[in-house]
């Protein structure tokens, strides 16, 4: 009777062990957040000159937090979107800034367009110590050396842009050059690194032009440029005159062999252009994603199921900016914004569908960018556009371009 008495006490001890590790052990594996929810911040140009490119990418940035929040959220928290538009306005952008953080508490803020607010936000995020993804706003000023606290997510400094373009050119032997800007902080960034790094290629015969940003007749740039007979026209520095450039240089019978968008939304080039133009101008425009990933088709055909609408770089980066928030949440399992920043800032993000992995410098610029250039070639996209007569073909993939160093 003692030995079956104790035999019967040790199974039952084993049993309840057992019960405990089933509790125990999940709780262990899947920590959760103290929080419910997370809030993040969505400051994007939902009005102005820029709207386009706002409305994209807070669109993929939706896609993503359902995408997460289908899935149970972040660590059991789930994922808010709190959305406010910059107006193409300095000051507002920087009272919205505050508010989302001040009022909003959210953990990362991200969506920035146009350089002149880029550069008035950096210095305020950094002060706030939130980080500040930035989608577009290349200018070389926004980003400092002490500046640990803003990232660039698509657009890398204008220095680094107009490298691969001097290298493309250089390759296909182009001679007249031609490249019209715009009269605020990104085109005068183009400016400086063209007039440094492709008016100085050997043989090239180079022409600028400067339009004021909101300028929507350059007839009279393009006239200027008409006796060079460019074999290129660059309009890098003028993005929201890119389109109206192109019409209005076809119009004119300039017939350059290419033209060089501007990271413009292809829904802007399509409005002006139309679809067979497009395809039949030349047109190579900018990329940061990998159109040629099976993740991206996968990705694109659900983005249009839910919008209508092609999943273009915008619409990708604001989907990428979510799931790189996400994952700095999840590898520091922490809403802290100091420690999320100092993860985006150490570590390395990748994801099939980017064209390079989000890997910094201490400073918040590309480590390793890769850029892409593509055009709008005849053909059927299938489920990811249809109904669209042409799909993206990568034409041009940069070397890792060299990070640009701010001078302080």
């Amino acid at each position: 009777m003692k030995r079956s008495t104790a035999a019967l006490i040790i199974a039952v001890v084993v049993v309840v062990a057992a019960i405990a590790l089933v509790v125990v052990l999940p709780m262990m594996t899947a920590p959760r957040l103290e929080v419910s929810t997370i809030k993040i911040g969505a400051l994007e140009p939902l009005t102005g000159p820029f709207a386009t490119w706002g409305k994209k990418h807070l669109a993929g940035a939706q896609l993503a937090v359902k995408e997460i929040n289908e899935k149970g959220g972040v660590l059991g928290a789930k994922l808010e979107l709190v959305v406010y538009d910059d107006k193409n306005d300095a000051k507002e952008a920087v009272a919205a800034l505050q508010k989302m953080v001040e009022v909003d508490k959210v953990v990362a803020v991200m969506g920035p367009v146009s350089s002149g607010i880029g550069v008035a936000l950096a210095p305020e995020a950094n002060k706030v110590k939130v980080p500040l993804l930035l989608h577009m706003a290349g200018s070389h000023r926004i980003l400092t050396l002490d500046n640990r606290y803003v990232f660039r997510t698509c657009l890398p400094a204008a220095p680094m842009n107009a490298a691969p373009v001097a290298q493309f050119i250089k390759e296909q032997n182009l001679k007249n050059v031609a490249n019209i800007i715009a009269s605020y902080e990104w085109g005068f960034a183009i400016k400086d690194a063209s007039d440094r790094l492709i008016k100085t290629i050997s043989g090239v015969d180079y022409q600028l032009e400067e339009a004021p940003v909101g300028e929507r007749d350059f007839t009279t740039y393009l006239r200027k440029i008409e006796p060079l007979k460019p074999d290129v026209v660059i309009t890098l520095g003028h993005p929201p005159g890119g389109p109206t450039i192109v019409k209005q240089a076809l119009e004119l019978g300039l017939r350059p062999k290419y033209f060089i968008g501007s990271y413009t939304p292809v829904d802007n080039w399509l409005a002006v252009l139309g679809e067979d133009r497009l395809i039949e101008a030349g047109l190579l425009e900018f990329s940061c994603i990998n159109f040629d990933a099976p993740e991206y088709r996968q990705i694109a055909e659900k983005f249009y199921k839910e919008t209508g609408l092609w999943f273009d770089i915008h619409a990708a980066t604001g989907y990428l900016n979510v799931y790189l928030i996400a994952n700095a949440i999840e590898k520091t399992r922490s809403v802290d914004p100091v420690k999320i920043a100092e993860y985006i800032r150490t570590s390395t993000f990748n994801h099939p569908i980017l064209a390079w992995p989000l890997r910094y410098t201490e400073w918040g610029e590309f480590a390793e960018a890769r850029i892409i250039l593509y055009k709008f070639e005849r053909g059927d996209p299938g489920p990811i556009n249809p109904g669209a007569k042409w799909v993206p073909k990568v034409v041009f993939r940069s070397a890792p371009v060299e990070p640009y160093r701010p001078e302080q």
